[in-house]
């Protein structure tokens, strides 16, 4: 475990090991509230990673604190490796949305929605911002006081997010989801992974203006003749280490999907992609 980053009196972030995709090594676990304590997102597998958040929540409690709520912004193994535990010895309710409880296999205490606040007193509250597209129960967790929003897999400090139909994803809601996110204007993102996000407004158009340049790229290979998969993943992700194509294929698809969907491409019965 390495040591918090106390972002304010009641934001703590500890990043802990967990099986993650490269480049990343580490889930954040956000700590939040002084007296009444919520934990989001504590992801770990690991024994000696999941003893170092015992004891920081212990000595958190030994000063007074109790641990009132924990909640998972989504479904993926490197986002709940810990929850349901962690919640069940606790005795804390376990909080997330009905569309991640779907698809998890223990049970979620009370699904959230779309708006829904957490009090833990002394002016700290989580609203949940329902933000799909990366999974289709995604939320983001916005503190009020401070303005510090928790985004878990909705951008990333380290590595890049992978939008996947096979599980869920959609590239038209997440474009929207990152654009509402940009509405709150928050002070400070905390991805699931890497470090804390100081200029959010930036990170979000960022990430907005790089999905729709790759976008144009799917496009302007459809333009230069390419009608299947390969083709069209040479053409628009050239600038993309093949090692890692098979991911890739993936945000292609989810890109594909969205163009089909808007009436810009047609996929014909042989698994050719055309413009109409």
């Amino acid at each position: 475990m390495a040591e918090p980053e106390v972002l304010d009196p009641g934001v703590w972030r500890v990043p802990f090991e967990t099986p993650t995709l490269p480049p990343a090594t580490a889930t954040n676990t956000l700590i939040v509230g002084t007296r009444r304590l919520a934990v989001i997102e504590p992801a770990t597998p690991y024994p000696t990673e999941r003893a170092a958040l015992d004891a920081l929540l212990a000595e958190r409690a030994a000063g007074g604190a109790e641990i009132v709520a924990v909640l998972v912004t989504h479904h993926h193994g490197d986002h709940i490796g810990y929850a349901f535990e962690l919640a069940q010895r606790l005795g804390a309710p376990l909080y997330a949305h009905a569309l991640t409880a779907e698809r998890l296999d223990f049970p979620v205490d009370i699904a959230l929605e779309d708006g829904d606040r957490l009090e833990l007193g002394d002016g700290y509250v989580l609203r949940a911002l329902f933000t799909p597209g990366h999974a289709p129960g995604h939320l983001v967790y916005c503190e009020e006081r401070t303005g510090i929003a928790y985004a878990g897999d909705l951008v990333a400090g380290l590595g890049t997010i992978l939008i996947d139909p096979a599980d869920g994803g959609d590239m038209s809601a997440y474009l929207d989801s990152l654009a509402r996110l940009a509405g709150e204007r928050p002070s400070a993102l905390v991805p699931a992974h890497g470090p804390v996000i100081a200029a959010p407004q930036e990170c979000l158009e960022r990430y907005i203006t790089h999905r729709r340049q790759r976008e144009a790229r799917v496009l302007a290979a459809l333009h230069a003749g390419a009608t299947r998969v390969p083709e069209l993943l040479a053409g628009a992700y050239a600038d993309t280490p093949q090692a890692i194509w098979w991911l890739a294929e993936r945000s292609l698809d989810a890109h594909l999907r969205k163009l089909e969907a808007e009436g810009r491409v047609r996929r014909e019965g042989d698994g050719q992609f055309v413009l109409p």
